[in-house]
């Protein structure tokens, strides 16, 4: 391939102890819980810079496969920016996933980030599939209604 040249992202994946699987780069982070069989908590933090590829949406690859549609929940309230490589890619995967998507809701912390979150669900044209929390307690409300028993956010990492 002449002379081209590429990196590919250094992503650490480890299964943690209360069972959630961790997937990390040298500054983002983010953590996989299932809840339930169709019901994924993922907990991030941050500057998503695209560091970690397109393994965050690898991880949830036999998920959609098993248990189609699933109830995706993101709690990004400890994301302080997303690059524009790394929003395309979750727009591009939400909008090809759509149809093994039942929900996605994602919890963030700033007015900048839930602006960016409101564009990645207009460009992935996935309608009302996408909600948009600001307030953690409606959040948490929101994953005990898909997964009874849930209490509450684990303690952030």
């Amino acid at each position: 391939m002449g002379d081209m040249e590429f990196t590919m992202p250094r992503v650490t994946r480890q299964v943690l102890d209360d069972g959630g699987v961790r997937l990390s780069g040298p500054k983002t982070w983010f953590v996989f819980y299932r809840l339930r069989p169709g019901v994924i908590l993922v907990s991030a933090g941050g500057p998503d810079r695209d560091e970690l590829g397109w393994a965050p949406m690898d991880e949830l690859r036999e998920d959609l496969t098993r248990f189609a549609p699933i109830e995706l929940f993101i709690d990004g309230a400890d994301v302080s920016g997303v690059s524009p490589a790394a929003s395309e890619k979750w727009t591009e995967w939400l909008g090809t996933n759509r149809t093994s998507i039942k929900s996605c809701s994602i919890l963030v912390r700033s007015k900048f980030m839930h602006v960016t979150v409101q564009v990645a669900k207009l460009f992935s044209r996935t309608g009302e599939m996408i909600r948009v929390y600001l307030d953690p307690a409606a959040f948490e409300e929101a994953i005990a209604r898909a997964a009874p028993g849930f209490a509450r956010l684990p303690p952030r990492q």
